[in-house]
């Protein structure tokens, strides 16, 4: 039986809104580091040092927008309950945790809310409703056990004899074995007549007595 999948959680709502805005943002800024970059490599003033700065621009532009792209992914999936969208928040949740341990570690103090923020989302994702509804946990739809017996309900055995089926047995096969006997019983005593003479035939006889026609 296969099990319904629970209505979406409102956290779940909030955090794939977010999860689409952090996306949106991301994108925008990375095409404008990447058109940053790219006017600082055509830019004569800093001619000495603008392919540097360029080429580093453009490789942090790309991750930007590669990066926002796969949390764009991951808000809609939110939103449908794919399995793939709680595997990838997982995944970014804990590198987002360990890169705030590494800017705190730095001396960035700042940092220390983005590794709570991070924790509580991986906190919130491990729920049990919230894992039944990307399909990671038992379905809340409906009952997680069945209703049918783990016993199959007692039947009367294949060997049983027509006397053990019911109380009546023994007369239901004393009828059932004498019926031939006595379908033919009556067939023999039943009257019967001549078909030339129309007498009445004496039973056992092997012609008529009347008329004398063999039959």
């Amino acid at each position: 039986m296969q099990l319904q999948k629970p209505p979406r959680p409102l956290g779940v709502t909030i955090l794939a809104v977010l999860a689409i805005l952090v996306g949106i943002f991301g994108l925008l800024a990375g095409v404008a580091i990447i058109g940053l970059s790219a006017l600082i490599s055509t830019s004569t003033l800093l001619a000495v040092g603008g392919g540097i700065l360029s080429g580093l621009g453009l490789i942090i532009g790309g991750v930007v927008v590669v990066f926002s792209l796969i949390w764009l992914a991951v808000g809609f999936g939110f939103l449908n309950g794919k399995g793939w969208a709680w595997s990838l928040g997982m995944i970014f949740s804990v590198l987002s945790i360990l890169g705030a341990i590494a800017f705190t570690a730095l001396g960035s103090y700042g940092s220390i809310v983005g590794v709570v923020l991070w924790g509580m989302m991986i906190y919130y994702l491990t729920r049990t409703r919230v894992k039944s509804f990307f399909g990671k946990g038992p379905g809340l739809g409906l009952p997680a056990y069945s209703t049918t017996p783990a016993f199959p309900a007692p039947s009367t055995p294949a060997f049983a004899s027509p006397m053990m089926a019911s109380p009546t047995g023994v007369t239901s096969s004393f009828r059932a074995s004498n019926a031939p006997t006595q379908s033919l019983n009556a067939s023999s005593n039943a009257l019967r007549f001549c078909t030339n003479c129309g007498a009445t035939i004496t039973p056992g006889a092997a012609k008529c007595a009347s008329c004398g026609r063999p039959f």
